[in-house]
């Protein structure tokens, strides 16, 4: 999730992700998988405050689309 920098400082990612966990639990999801590399450091600060948990590649679903740069990945379980 990218959110342009004019309004990085205006919670907008934070409103996003609210809204797409509101979504995700109205329809049962029961986890949402991530991917980033490890050079997004603020990305990585702004998931871990919002209790996604890093896992290894070998713990993520084998249906899951990895990208080639991601290098980290993240669960949140029961959203």
């Amino acid at each position: 999730m990218f959110v342009a920098a004019p309004f990085a400082d205006r919670r907008v990612a934070g409103k996003l992700l609210d809204t797409l966990l509101a979504h995700a639990r109205s329809r049962r999801v029961s986890a949402i998988y991530l991917g980033t590399t490890d050079k997004f450091l603020a990305a990585h600060r702004f998931y871990e405050k919002r209790n996604f948990k890093e896992v290894q590649k070998a713990e993520l679903p084998a249906s899951l689309p990895v990208m080639v740069v991601d290098s980290k990945s993240y669960v949140l379980r029961g959203p």
